[in-house]
């Protein structure tokens, strides 16, 4: 306390709206200083022509009608290998594939070959997918949503942070460009729907970042080819992550491969004026543009049998693929037996819920759900365009580059965590069955399932992926490889496919590799044994928060360790991306991953308990209520009055803002006075309990009015009544006040 609203909104406001002067045309003279590797020019190459990326929708059209190379039509665009001369190009069909993700436990000329094949590989994916811009203005075109960055930050931002990675790593001294290095260092994580204080950054010139680009690419391959970490030999049961230069190399390069799916995602949200299609990236699936004859609503979904078992979670240390930190650890987990939908959910069978008017049914969603979708006023998914008025309910999709004709009912729908449960209270009463999401373990189940009935098995399972690592997708294979096993996963095709097709249809459980993320009722938490990675200590720990949703299988766009069964990746339950889900009907309290999860833990989340037996809300547990926000919230709330108006708010004669302050003590003041004015009232023995007491205000003020002898406040939220007892048992306490802007 002791600052007003007024003045803390203020500070607030400085301290988020950091703008950042542009750089000049000449980006300085900061040089690089390699620790190893023979001397050469300054990276930025000062004094050079800058050439900008390219202004692509017209150039491509003329490209597709000529043999003329990208290079001759935009010279420079290149910062690295052109796709014909990247590993991975196929020449048949002229697109640029995927390369599997490397042996980081092998050690000499083979590592430095894995290494800088799979880098140049990632790093030209990324310039072809961002070819599809057809303009300089798209890179700097907000999010209509407003809760990313422009896409030219994620054009910088990969490049920065393998510079700040090998610093870490200690594999080089110097950055390249410090402002850069600061700039695109990192991305948003919005803390809600209604967070639109989009980020008033003030972008470099393009040709700035393109030759940052280059500078950057050199920087890491000097380290590929000439440090004597890839020497080093690495005993048998050393864990994988032992050597922090080997594991800064391969962090860099699954970093841009996260964020190769994150800018298709985004530029699939352009309007397509801003987009055209870049030559040699992965064709679409074939299904996302067959035409459906007449009515697109689908079947409701066929549920079928999983027997129970017992699944172990996470990925052994001494695997050679690289793995973010939360992958590591152990924990098993028993699953009860359950059903579950053979295929996600299909835009064919959502169709059915949008067409039933579940987006205008509150009592279909969380409250939390219903708050996003009447602020956003949402009435189809995300990725759907009207194809005709309101109340028509026909519907286009769009994929990453173009609109299909009309909406391919076979393909996965793609929505966020909130519309998946709606639709699921939904289908819950159509079927008169509670459904909900699989969770964590059951998806591994499925998985294991899946595995059984393959020829020998045995399969991508994380039981069986865990003793033989050649099990796992993206260690074993390529994406013509993946294409060839009918995954639609690795970039092995450039759009989502039909759910059922190819000879993954023919498993128990279709689509559960790729094709799209799935969402799991586990909320985002660590394993038992998880240990913070010393090269990126924020990857996962700030998002052990309770707020953000588990997903697991990747997209068709997830490269990499993303198309690991090992994978396990989070987004906020609003958020939207490349993400399905499934109907499950089981066990009302099935153990999560997120149960009993140990430290660390974020933003004031306390991982609910499991108990076996308990209620179907078990898991909605406090992470709704405890975080630090919502704590200073409710002190703000509860015992924030005093000196609340000082400064220009006393000058606002037009409303008396008296009346907003100290309501709990207010409203306890109503109920005192009421108790006093009965004839048969006995201060003595009359007793208040304060249900929902959350910080004590309403507790205090009882207590204090004389009224009653003895009050107790109870609330579900232990930080709330420690704080109240805190505050209590010295008669201060100290918080962050929650201004307007957050601070």
């Amino acid at each position: 306390g002791g600052v007003g609203p007024l003045a803390m909104f203020a500070a607030a406001t400085r301290s988020r709206r950091v703008l950042f002067s542009p750089p000049s045309r000449r980006l300085g003279t900061s040089r690089l200083t390699p620790r190893l590797g023979q001397p050469r020019p300054s990276p930025l190459l000062l004094g050079q022509p800058r050439i900008a990326p390219p202004l692509l929708a017209r150039p491509v059209a003329r490209l597709l009608q000529s043999s003329s190379p990208l290079a001759s039509v935009v010279p420079g665009y290149w910062t690295g290998l052109e796709p014909p001369r990247c590993p991975g190009f196929e020449a048949e069909t002229q697109t640029l594939s995927s390369l599997r993700t490397p042996d980081l436990r092998q050690r000499g000329p083979a590592l430095r070959e894995a290494l800088e094949h799979y880098f140049e590989n990632g790093w030209t994916l990324t310039e072809v997918l961002f070819s599809s811009l057809s303009d300089e203005a798209a890179f700097y075109r907000p999010p209509a949503h407003g809760l990313r960055h422009a896409m030219v930050f994620y054009y910088g931002h990969p490049a920065a942070l393998a510079i700040n990675k090998l610093r870490v790593a200690g594999a080089i001294g110097d950055g390249v460009e410090p402002r850069f290095e600061v700039l695109f260092e990192t991305g948003v994580d919005e803390m809600s729907w209604d967070d639109l204080d989009t980020p008033q950054t003030e972008w470099p010139p393009l040709c700035d970042v393109t030759v940052y680009r280059r500078a950057c690419r050199e920087v890491y391959l000097d380290v590929v080819r000439t440090h004597p970490a890839l020497d080093e030999p690495l005993a048998r049961d050393a864990p994988t992550d032992a050597n922090a230069v080997v594991w800064a190399l391969g962090m860099i390069c699954e970093h841009e491969r996260i964020h190769l799916e994150t800018s298709t995602t985004l530029i699939r949200e352009l309007p397509l004026e801003f987009v055209t299609r870049p030559q040699h990236w992965p064709f679409d699936h074939a299904s996302a543009w067959q035409r459906s004859a007449g009515e697109a609503v689908a079947e409701a979904p066929q549920l079928r049998r999983v027997a129970g078992g017992h699944v172990t979670l996470g990925k052994p240390r001494t695997h050679a693929t690289y793995s973010w930190d939360n992958e590591y650890g152990r924990r098993t987990i028993g699953v009860e037996a359950f059903d579950c939908s053979a295929t996600p959910i299909t835009n064919g069978q959502f169709l059915a819920f949008v067409r039933a008017g579940g987006y205008a049914s509150p009592e279909l969603w969380t409250e939390e759900g219903w708050a996003w979708r009447s602020f956003r006023n949402t009435k189809w998914p995300h990725f759907w365009v009207p194809a005709g008025p309101q109340g028509l309910h026909q519907y286009k999709l769009r994929l990453p580059f173009a609109e299909t004709a009309q909406l391919p009912a076979a393909l996965p729908a793609e929505v966020n965590k909130h519309e998946a449960s709606a639709y699921l209270r939904w289908l819950s009463l159509e079927l008169g069955a509670p459904l909900r999401l699989p969770t964590e373990a059951e998806y591994q189940r499925l998985r294991e399932v899946n595995a059984d009935a393959q020829h020998g098995g045995r399969g991508s399972c994380a039981r069986d992926a865990a003793r033989d690592e050649a099990l796992d997708d993206a260690a074993a294979a390529d994406a013509p490889g993946l294409r060839a096993r009918g995954l639609n996963l690795g970039l092995a095709f450039g759009s989502p496919s039909d759910v059922s097709g190819g000879a993954q249809g023919a498993l128990p459980f279709a689509s559960l590799a790729g094709n799209c993320w799935e969402y799991c009722e586990d909320w985002f938490a660590a394993l038992p044994g998880f240990k913070v990675s010393p090269l990126y200590e924020d990857f996962s720990t700030p998002c052990f928060d309770g707020q953000h949703a588990l997903i697991v299988g990747g997209s068709f766009a997830a490269t990499g360790n993303e198309a690991s069964v090992f994978s396990r990746f989070h987004f906020r339950p609003h958020f939207h991306n490349l993400v399905g889900f499934r109907a499950v009907r089981g066990t009302s309290n099935p153990e999560l991953s997120s149960h009993d999860a140990p430290p660390p833990w974020a933003a004031g989340w306390v991982p609910p308990r499991y108990v076996r037996g308990g209620g179907a809300d078990a898991e909605e547990g406090n992470h709704k209520y405890e975080s630090a926000a919502q704590l200073s919230a409710y002190l703000d709330l509860h015992h924030g009055g005093a000196g609340a108006l000082d400064g220009p708010a006393l000058s606002l004669e037009s409303l008396d803002l008296r009346l907003a302050l100290d309501f709990p003590a207010r409203c306890a003041g109503v109920l005192a006075a009421a108790t006093q004015a009965e004839p048969q009232a006995d201060p003595t023995s009359a007793r208040a309990l304060d249900v929902g007491c959350a910080v004590g205000g309403s507790s205090f003020a009882l207590a204090e009015s004389g009224a009653f002898a003895d009050v107790v406040g109870i609330d579900y939220a232990q930080s709330f009544v420690d704080a109240a007892a805190a505050l209590h048992a010295a008669g201060e306490l100290s918080y962050v006040r929650s201004g307007e802007a957050g601070g």
